[in-house]
């Protein structure tokens, strides 16, 4: 076990074995003992650890059960975002990693200090600890790997690299069949990178497994956020009663446990669903009702203003249509969105009836759609090329129409082979 501990904190510091060895022993006599086919003296460990700046010598490499149980029970506190306990449990475990130099434990924590690290700071791991998980990887065991692709896969996720996230949070998931262990986080983190790149129903289906998980434990939270995500992606696949049962189920729960920006967000997306569905003062209820609710989310923010304004439009109310877009159109160039800029000048020619017009035309297909593209922005993607072709189709330019509506059409095909 000494030698494992060695070899990883040799790569640790940039090591090579010649590094290493010089002075102290042969490379080949190194090589033996990271292996742990050989144990070397006291005072080649000791000068070992010198150099490494660790200590070899009278050291408890022990399994410790106890341990090893604070350190799951860390991971828990950690799900749980209770950050009174994740402290609580990280002074706990870090004592103990002092006194005990057990490779396994060791490693664990500190994939497990990493998640700790990214909760406290609400930021991205260093790549110096990244480097550090990366070089344990190859020697450790399956838990280790478990931990690893899910703290990589959240990582990934908060940076939206989705294909990344998703890769891991799969390895997390084949591993967990591996081990003796059911987390419905993992679930979770699948239903929720699944739903960002709009793949609605292999999101729901682990949805609906982090939902028993979830239920079964009590922990009411997360249930609110998996129905969250269940009613988002039916509103994606456009089945919009489904979509309205389980917003108006959590509409009902956050009279009390909701927190404002989700309360936001519920009526935000019935309003969005009430829309699509031409029931438009039910529509503008619930728009008006999130817009009175504020946020510091400057992209929510606009979004609630943009339906707002078309909203208003398709209802024929345009003295509010107006005003929604003169606001919207103000703070898209205060807040730098690029992407509401462009659905507001969509809207506006939409609303003047100018979107024959060669100015909007050349935009729309240079600019605007090779951009939603780029960004993964498929739903806007396809929206904006069946505009394209339907303006096409009345120019009478019908080769050009036909390639915008097959593309539009497949572009669930292309965004699943660009991303998975």
């Amino acid at each position: 076990m000494k030698g494992s501990l060695i070899k990883q904190h040799r790569k640790f510091n940039n090591m090579t074995l010649e590094d290493l060895a010089t002075g102290i022993c042969s490379v080949s006599y190194l090589s033996k003992i990271e292996h742990n086919t050989i144990n070397a003296s006291e005072e080649i460990y000791r000068l070992l650890g010198e150099r490494l700046n660790i200590k070899l010598n009278d050291i408890n490499q022990d399994f410790d059960e106890k341990i090893y149980q604070d350190l799951l029970e860390w991971h828990e506190a950690i799900q749980l975002r209770d950050l009174s306990l994740m402290n609580d449990y990280y002074e706990k475990c870090t004592i103990s990693y002092n006194k005990n130099q057990n490779i396994e434990l060791l490693n664990l924590y500190k994939v497990i200090w990493a998640r700790h690290n990214m909760k406290v700071t609400e930021g991205d791991l260093s790549e110096e600890v990244i480097k550090e998980l990366d070089d344990i990887y190859m020697s450790s065991s399956k838990e280790f790997k478990f931990f690893y692709h899910k703290v990589l896969g959240i990582q990934c996720l908060l940076m939206q690299k989705l294909k990344e996230a998703l890769n891991h949070f799969l390895e997390s998931n084949r591993l967990m069949e591996r081990l003796p262990v059911n987390d419905s986080e993992v679930y979770f983190h699948l239903a929720l990178t699944y739903s960002q790149i709009r793949s609605s129903v292999e999101s729901n289906y682990f949805a609906h497994k982090a939902l028993d998980g979830y239920m079964n434990t009590f922990n009411y939270a997360r249930t609110v956020d998996t129905y969250m995500i269940i009613a988002l992606n039916y509103r994606y696949l456009d089945i919009y009663d489904l979509a309205e049962e389980y917003f108006l189920k959590l509409l009902k729960i956050s009279k009390y446990h909701l927190q404002p920006i989700d309360k936001r967000r519920i009526h935000h997306n019935l309003g969005y669903v009430y829309a699509n569905q031409e029931r438009f003062e039910e529509s503008l209820h619930h728009l008006e009702q999130a817009n009175q609710i504020e946020t510091i989310e400057y992209f929510f923010e606009v979004s609630t203003i943009y339906l707002l304004a078309s909203t208003y439009y398709y209802y024929g109310k345009m003295d509010e249509c107006w005003h929604y877009m003169r606001k919207g159109e103000e703070k898209t160039k205060k807040y730098e969105l690029p992407f509401f800029q462009n659905k507001f000048f969509i809207l506006r020619h939409t609303i003047e009836g100018t979107t024959f017009k060669e100015e909007f035309t050349h935009k729309l297909e240079h600019e605007i759609i090779p951009n939603l593209r780029e960004n993964n922005e498929y739903g806007e993607y396809k929206n904006s090329l069946e505009i394209l072709g339907n303006i096409f189709y009345q120019k009478r330019l019908y080769k050009k129409s036909a390639m915008c509506f097959k593309e539009a059409n497949n572009f669930r095909f292309t965004q699943k082979k660009d991303l998975l």
